[in-house]
């Protein structure tokens, strides 16, 4: 395989995980330079900093006190040439269908050996998506369609509330204004039929939305 311009970044709360799976990614010698890094800071002044580079990031579903969603809008938006992989062991069916509403380039599992990472990076150079066989399997198995009620942009919102952020701070967070996170705010109560952010708040969690 030909070595690739870009820049990969491995994102990951585990670091001991994250380290391991950087030096996996090295030994392809298929990127420019690979990057291991674990706070949202982080990976935003990175990204801001390489705009007009392309870069391939690898992100964990589950991270502390989140998923990871919302970085995939955040990453999308800070640079245009991002590709999302997500490498997780996430094994709901919920979630599964969750993570593909945001169309992201590929779906390793943690349980797959070096050669899904290496048919992943071919599948995806060619402009295909890549989905681990044993979660496609599960994904089939599964009798839920669209899951989720909730746009990209309102489930990244969601996020921000679960954290305790303000209407003031989550739109300062989403490049929104306050009376726009507000009318995403009513809408998600309305399709959900609760009248309170604490109901809308329980009702994401329990359907692994946050």
């Amino acid at each position: 395989m030909k070595k690739r311009e870009a820049i990969a970044i491995v994102f990951d709360d585990h670091l001991l995980f994250a380290d391991s799976f950087s030096a996996l990614i090295e030994r392809l010698e298929l990127f420019r330079s690979v990057h291991t890094l674990c706070e949202e800071q982080e990976l935003t002044q990175f990204l801001m900093k390489h705009t007009g580079l392309p870069v391939y990031l690898f992100l964990d579903y589950y991270l502390k006190n989140q998923n990871g969603l919302p970085l995939i809008n955040v990453a999308r938006r800070l640079n245009k040439h991002v590709t999302i992989i997500i490498v997780s062991s996430v094994a709901s069916p919920i979630a599964i269908t969750n993570i593909l509403s945001y169309s992201p380039n590929g779906l390793i599992s943690k349980s797959s050996g070096f050669d899904a990472i290496l048919e992943c990076l071919t599948m995806v150079g060619r402009g295909e998506q890549y989905i681990s066989p044993a979660i496609a399997e599960i994904n089939s198995n599964s009798n839920l369609k669209g899951a989720t009620p909730f746009s990209a942009r309102e489930v990244e919102i969601l996020q921000h509330f679960a954290q305790g952020l303000s209407i003031a701070q989550t739109a300062e967070r989403t490049y929104l204004s306050k009376h726009t996170i507000v009318a995403h705010r009513r809408n998600m109560m309305a399709k959900v039929n609760v009248n309170s952010i604490t109901a809308l708040l329980s009702y994401a969690r329990k359907q692994e939305i946050i």
